[in-house]
This record gives C-alpha cells, sequence and structure tokens, in this order.
C-alpha cells in the first residue's frame, strides 16, 4: 500500500499540512523538521500523484544528471541511487556526461533545457555554469561551482585529506608529495587546503615541487609519480588524491621497482573495490556515496514536489572514513 501524507504525519508527529509544506520545500518549515519528515517518507516509499502534477504543470517528469565521467567508481555508484530514487518517484533519468570540458558541458545543459527537465544534478566542470531556458531546480553533487542559489552535497574533502595527511604524520614520514588534478575545481582545492592543514599543524612545508597538478586520469598519475620519485630529496610518501591517480601511481611504481610501502607509502582518495584487492591494499579515505546520491536526489524531489517558493540553498557535506591497509608504513 502507497504510503499518504497522513502516515506521513502520524509517524512524524507533525500537521498535515506541514509533512506538505517540508515536501514542498516552504521556508516555514524548520530544516530539522524538513529533514525528518524526508526521511520519513523514504522509509515509507511515499510517492507524489506524478500524473496530477503533471495534468497541473504540463511537467515532462524527467529530470536531468550531469557527470564527467560515468568510468569512475564515485560518480557510476552516484548514478546507480540516483536512478532508483527518481524511478521511485516516478521521474524518468537523462544522463550527459561532459568528460570534464567546459563546452561539453554547455551543450549538455542546453540539450536538457531544450528537453525541458524539470531539475538537474550536476557535477560541475565550469565554476560558473549558465543554464539556457527556463530555471529549474539543480543540485550540485561533489563539486560545487561559484554559483549562489543551489543546493550542494559533498563528501568531507578538506576533512578526508587531512586524515590521510595525519595518518602518514603519525607514521613518521615529513616530505609528502601530493598528487591532484585540474586546479579549477573544488574538490582539488579542498583536498590540497586539507593536507596543507595537516603539514601545517606539524610544523611541515609542502614545498612547490612536491604538489603536482594535472588531470584526473591514469596518465597524470604515473606521470606525477614519476616525477615525484625523481625529486630530491625524494618524498618518503605518496597522496594520490582520486582513484584514476593511484591507478597511474601503482603502474608507475611497478615498472620503477618501487616496493609499495617499503621504499615508499602511497595512499589514496576515495576507495573503488579493487583498493582492497591491489597489491599492496591500498590505505585510503572512503567517500560515502549512497548517501551522496541518496542527499542529493532527495533534495531535489523535495524541491520538485510542490509550487511552493524555493527556501535557502542547502549546503551538506557528509562525513567518509579513513581505510588504513597496507599501502602505508613507517619511512625506511
Amino acid at each position: 500500500m502507497v504510503a499518504s501524507l497522513k502516515q506521513i504525519a502520524r509517524e512524524c508527529g507533525v500537521a498535515i499540512s506541514t509533512v506538505s509544506r517540508a515536501l514542498n520545500g516552504h521556508p516555514s518549515v524548520s530544516p530539522a523538521t524538513r529533514e525528518q519528515v524526508v526521511a520519513t517518507a523514504a522509509r515509507l516509499g511515499y510517492r507524489p500523484n506524478t500524473a496530477a502534477r503533471a495534468l497541473r504543470s504540463r511537467s515532462s517528469s524527467t529530470v536531468g544528471v550531469v557527470l564527467p565521467d560515468m568510468l569512475n567508481n564515485f560518480y557510476a555508484a552516484c548514478t546507480a541511487v540516483l536512478q532508483e530514487q527518481f524511478e521511485q518517484r516516478g521521474y524518468g533519468m537523462v544522463l550527459a556526461v561532459t568528460r570534464n570540458d567546459p563546452s561539453r558541458e554547455r551543450e549538455a545543459l542546453q540539450r536538457l533545457s531544450s528537453a525541458q527537465v524539470e531539475g538537474l544534478v550536476l557535477v560541475p566542470t565550469s565554476r560558473r555554469w549558465e543554464l539556457p531556458g527556463a530555471q529549474v531546480p539543480v543540485v550540485e553533487m561533489n563539486r560545487h561551482s561559484s554559483r549562489s542559489g543551489v543546493d550542494v552535497v559533498q563528501s568531507e574533502e578538506r576533512d578526508g585529506a587531512r586524515e590521510v595527511v595525519e595518518h602518514l604524520l603519525a607514521l613518521g614520514h615529513e616530505r609528502i608529495a601530493v598528487i591532484v588534478g585540474e586546479q579549477q575545481f573544488s574538490t582539488t582545492l579542498e583536498r590540497v587546503d586539507g593536507a596543507r592543514q595537516a603539514l601545517d599543524a606539524a610544523g611541515l612545508p609542502l614545498p612547490a615541487e612536491y604538489l603536482l597538478y594535472g588531470r584526473h586520469t591514469r596518465a597524470w598519475g604515473a606521470e606525477a609519480f614519476r616525477a615525484a620519485w625523481a625529486l630530491r630529496p625524494r618524498p618518503t610518501a605518496v597522496f594520490a588524491a582520486s582513484s584514476e591517480l593511484a591507478l597511474g601511481a601503482l603502474h608507475a611504481a611497478q615498472r620503477l621497482g618501487v616496493s609499495i610501502p617499503r621504499d615508499l607509502s602511497l595512499v589514496a582518495f576515495g576507495d573503488p573495490d579493487w583498493f582492497e584487492v591491489c597489491q599492496p591494499p591500498l590505505t585510503s579515505f572512503e567517500q560515502p556515496l549512497h548517501e551522496v546520491g541518496m542527499i542529493a536526489a532527495q533534495l531535489l524531489l523535495s524541491r520538485l514536489s510542490g509550487e511552493q517558493a524555493a527556501p535557502r540553498a542547502s549546503r551538506v557535506r557528509v562525513r567518509g572514513r579513513l581505510l588504513v591497509r597496507e599501502s602505508t608504513a613507517a619511512p625506511a
């Protein structure tokens, strides 16, 4: 039996009108009550009457999802969660992939706007993207741009990077190279900032030559690892700030004959399944993939559930956890 507003109200101990306002994103509802109502609605399997809504508004009952990459474990896992949540609420999903190319992002947003999608989940490539045509609710996921008025949900990038580097410092490492991707992305900046915070607290520098900016690709991970290994003095640990960078670093280490962690410790950000089974298993910061996707879907669905004026934009950060495995040890 499909849950009703009355059932949700009974579970939460609030009035039916409060439930309706919470699901419609009305600003008069407190964040705590809104969160409780949304969570209860999801648990009970509540579905808005999408047919009636479509007749009223002549809407498409379709949402767009714009991602940089579908091969990346983070985006693949989040997309599966998004699709499940949207389908449960009667929405179809249209996917676009930008490959971190601003021109592809512009084309994707233009196509989705022309298709009259009702809302968007966007992993921004541009710091200031533009959505042509009628404005619709947008949730930025994983990264955030400089746009105001949009909801944002991401993992604790800064805290995660700090925990990874603090783990290396606790093992006795003082020369730590950091391999990251494109400098314009918020995730890159926050991971670098977290690494700096840990080093600053320990009274240690992050020299410019130890901070290697490039692209989130295996090729750059391998190239940057080779560059780090050639530094003098040589780093005793490397922080690869994404799974693709970590894979490239591992390939380069094997070709160079570098033994991990005997010659050099290696840590990563993210936690695809292969981190646990590679040799050696990689120490990493696990991002809360399911939670990020779930919250992004709930935020957008809350915006789409009614015609009330949108409340102030939400910014949600979800905690991950440090997973210590066999790729880190005290420096030789």
